[in-house]
């Protein structure tokens, strides 16, 4: 637990200084909290009412650091960790699935809160300039989720699955 803990932390850290540092190099838009859902499922492969827990407490945290919608990013955590547990519960854990249910991931979350902000009318951006928010998001996440598989690949996997 401790280690899933561990890699949860450090996607909120590296978020925060993408968020902060790198926001100008706009190729990078960090959603590595969100994806590091996908590194603590193998911890919870047997419990899912665990995972869920762990995703929607997640959320609130990242509701605290990065947003002021106190439980809309618990909710889409919870969403998305459904849809990771149903995908990788299903399929192997390798880098090709991982990389899919991270796809899978990124587009639900968007287009979830893109649904969710226009329906409330809080922010009102068109079709378009979703499309050209998600190239933005798709390129960094998926190379942050290859180097670390890549690092936890012969370690921590080893020993969960």
């Amino acid at each position: 637990m401790i280690f899933n803990i561990l890699i949860t932390l450090i996607s909120l850290i590296l978020e925060n200084i993408f968020n902060l540092y790198l926001n100008e190099f706009k190729y990078f838009t960090p959603l590595f909290t969100i994806l590091s859902l996908i590194f603590v499922y193998p911890y919870f492969k047997n419990s899912k009412k665990d995972f869920f827990l762990f995703s929607f407490i997640l959320g609130l945290v990242y509701d605290l650091f990065f947003t002021n919608f106190y439980v809309l990013n618990s909710i889409l955590f919870l969403i998305i960790s459904i849809v990771i547990y149903y995908i990788l519960n299903k399929k192997d854990y390798s880098l090709r699935y991982i990389i899919v249910t991270c796809i899978v991931s990124i587009l639900l979350y968007n287009l979830l809160l893109f649904l969710i902000l226009n329906f409330f009318n809080y922010v009102n951006y068109s079709l378009l300039d979703f499309s050209y928010i998600l190239k933005y998001f798709i390129i960094g996440n998926i190379l942050y989720i290859v180097i670390l598989y890549l690092i936890l690949k012969n370690t921590y996997f080893k020993n969960k699955i």
